[in-house]
């Protein structure tokens, strides 16, 4: 065979094996794109975009449908249902994979309103399922319909999973609260209604985004209003910590007026959503979101803070009228009514 035979088939050979290396890196490239999407798949069942108040994600749904993607007993606690409202009762119904036998609590509460009592308790069946039935509360308004699992008031074999305070506690449901001046975790969901326009209504799962400036104590809320029939919904970003007490009023132009109002706590990344009835007499008002420190806040928010807001800065900062070097948080909003 001739010299210039055997250069060419070397040749040939070089680029038959060029273009099968090139292949399996083509091919190695899509199966990383498909781990990747099926990761990014897997992260958005994790997730729902927009605002707070949104339906239910489709953990919820898988959830509901009794297939949960974790076990029973899981760190990672996933929690989804309905609420169903008649002239009697508020109903939820739902699903978890909190262990059989974990006792949860339902709460509701009304706008405005110092009503207590509206409770009942359950426990988890061998399914994850449960059924909570609150009495519904006489008088009209706004409610708020919560259900709590806590593990600090479990029995032992319970509240070791999720160890102590519940500090073993994964997921978008953990929420913090304070008692005897220490944060331990607890696990939340719930929903907002009014009784008089709504009679079904899914318990909302939450989306978290913190902020890298979380915590700092210059202090920013970026609120988005919305109406939605007869009430303005309020929802809002903001870098505050978890726990920290925000109001909502109406601002009316040149007088008072009384029963436009709201409070909540902020949750775990900042955000916190209100909302307030329209007022049906009125031409121009100011929403008006404010957070203003005090001896009750939890001990995490005094030390950034202040106790009396020493340490607030920024553009939204204000003097309290109460109290001398106090200081506050005040967003300001002003409304032109829908024709």
């Amino acid at each position: 065979m001739s010299k210039h035979m055997i250069t060419k088939i070397g040749w040939n050979l070089l680029c038959a094996f060029l273009i099968l290396t090139m292949m399996a890196a083509c091919s190695r490239e899509k199966a990383s794109t498909r781990s990747m999407a099926q990761h990014e798949a897997e992260a958005r069942a994790y997730t729902v975009t927009g605002n707070p108040n949104q339906g239910a994600s489709s953990l919820d749904e898988r959830a509901a449908n009794h297939t949960p993607v974790h076990q029973q007993g899981s760190s990672y606690v996933e929690i989804s249902g309905g609420v169903s409202i008649d002239k009697n009762t508020v109903k939820v119904t739902g699903h978890s994979n909190l262990p059989a036998g974990a006792r949860i609590k339902g709460n509701l509460a009304v706008k405005n309103s110092l009503l207590t009592g509206y409770t009942d308790e359950t426990t988890i069946q061998k399914d994850g399922s449960f059924v909570l039935r609150v009495q519904r509360p006489g008088i009209q308004g706004s409610m708020d319909l919560t259900v709590l699992f806590r593990p600090d008031d479990q029995d032992n074999e319970i509240r070791n999973l999720y160890g102590s305070g519940g500090n073993k506690l994964e997921g978008p449901y953990v929420y913090q609260y304070e008692e005897n001046k220490q944060l331990l975790h607890e696990v939340r969901i719930g929903a907002e209604f009014d009784p008089e326009q709504e009679r079904n209504t899914p318990l909302v799962k939450p989306v978290w985004n913190k902020p890298k400036d979380y915590g700092s104590p210059q202090v920013w809320i970026k609120p988005d209003v919305k109406q939605e029939g007869n009430y303005y919904h309020v929802y809002a970003r903001s870098n505050l910590l978890e726990g920290s007490d925000v109001k909502l009023t109406i601002d009316f132009p040149g007088r008072w007026q009384f029963g436009y109002d709201d409070q909540t706590k902020v949750m775990p990344d900042g955000s916190f959503s209100m909302r307030v009835k329209k007022p049906s007499l009125a031409n121009r008002y100011t929403i008006v979101i404010s957070f203003e420190p005090n001896e009750d806040m939890w001990t995490n928010a005094k030390q950034a803070y202040g106790t009396q807001g020493e340490r607030l800065s920024g553009p939204l900062v204000k003097s309290a009228d109460d109290k001398e070097g106090s200081k506050q948080i005040e967003a300001r909003i002003p409304i032109q009514p829908k024709s």
